[in-house]
């Protein structure tokens, strides 16, 4: 938990300093880092290792809104949200750490809710932008696949 507190740190100064690109990556190492030790530190303390998990998907979300990168920071959130939901379908859960889980996938849509408020309209252009670039793609595909045959 110290490395992930450390790495945290170190992303939060340069979102601040608006050195994006290295924000990202911290908090990249930062989330990878909460995610290995989840298991042994769930065990421990429930609330710390699901808060840094949680904390982490949502620092990256507003370091790729910084960036304008809505796709990311939606797939940020949504992400959080199934992680959430990975923990609450296990039968042996007591019921305090049940509580906790749904007591933060609230805070989490609450904040993904915000966000689609705010950025709603750039969200839905990058999303229409996205599946045109899919598109274009699978097209370019299926002509160089054509052409390679004769067709």
């Amino acid at each position: 938990m110290i490395y992930w507190q450390h790495l945290t740190r170190q992303a939060n100064e340069a979102h601040t300093r608006e050195a994006y690109v290295d924000a990202q990556e911290l908090g990249r190492k930062a989330l990878a880092c909460a995610e290995a030790t989840f298991k042994d530190d769930f065990e421990v303390d429930a609330e710390t290792a699901v808060s840094a998990v949680i904390v982490s998907y949502m620092n990256l979300a507003e370091v790729s809104v910084s960036m304008k990168e809505w796709l990311q920071a939606n797939d940020y959130f949504e992400r959080g949200v199934q992680f959430l939901q990975s923990i609450i379908v296990k039968p042996e859960l007591p019921t305090e750490h049940r509580e906790l889980i749904e007591l933060t996938a609230s805070h989490l849509r609450f904040e993904w809710e915000l966000f689609t408020q705010t950025y709603g309209s750039k969200l839905a252009v990058a999303k229409r932008t996205n599946r045109l670039r899919w598109l274009k793609q699978r097209n370019d595909d299926s002509s160089s696949w054509q052409s390679s045959y004769g067709y």
